[in-house]
């Protein structure tokens, strides 16, 4: 007995095409659920039960109805210094004090808070074109001193949380690093 009974042999692989999409789509849909809400773990409190000046105990505080959820802020702050990127790759001291000092004035209007995730754009630019090695360079040196130069601010340094790049944009002068500042929900 044969399959072929006229029809191409395309509407049989549709078929099954067909049925794999609708599998994935059912998988997407499971796996996109949000879990339910623990249920609260603590009992409620009985209207009948009259309280025993007995037992000291304090008062559990009452949940937050406000409470936010964890994580980063998603509205993102930037500041910007302006050094001498050779200088700051060398390590020369004069050009780490002047970072510190331009770093210390540019984060005093977020007093109070304290950078969660810190990136890093440096711009340097050989013969008006950028240079992407050294501009990389120089934003790497500008996350490295970003803990010392504001430690209560700045995470301490790692590549995970305060990472430099190279910023190419057209219209940014040379020896400029931009720093965006990433904070946590508070």
């Amino acid at each position: 007995m044969s399959r072929d009974s006229g029809r191409p042999a395309g509407t049989y692989l549709a078929g099954w095409l067909f049925a794999d999409l609708l599998l994935v789509i059912v998988l997407v849909v499971l796996g996109s659920e949000v879990p339910a809400a623990a249920p609260d773990p603590r009992p409620s409190p009985t209207a009948t039960a009259a309280p025993d000046p007995s037992h000291s105990s304090s008062p559990s505080p009452a949940p937050s109805d406000t409470a936010r959820p964890g994580g980063l802020d998603p509205v993102t702050a930037s500041v910007g210094v302006r050094l001498d990127p050779d200088a700051l790759i060398a390590g020369r001291p004069s050009e780490t004090a002047e970072l510190t000092r331009q770093v210390t004035e540019e984060i005093k209007r977020y007093e109070g808070r304290t950078a969660a995730f810190v990136m890093v754009f440096g711009t340097v630019r050989s013969g008006g074109a950028v240079d992407t090695g050294r501009s990389d360079a120089y934003a790497t040196a500008v996350a490295r001193q970003l803990p010392q130069a504001a430690p209560r601010f700045f995470p301490p340094y790692s590549e995970k949380i305060i990472r430099g790049y190279h910023d190419s944009g057209q219209a940014i002068p040379s020896g400029t690093a931009r720093i965006e500042l990433f904070f946590l929900l508070s």
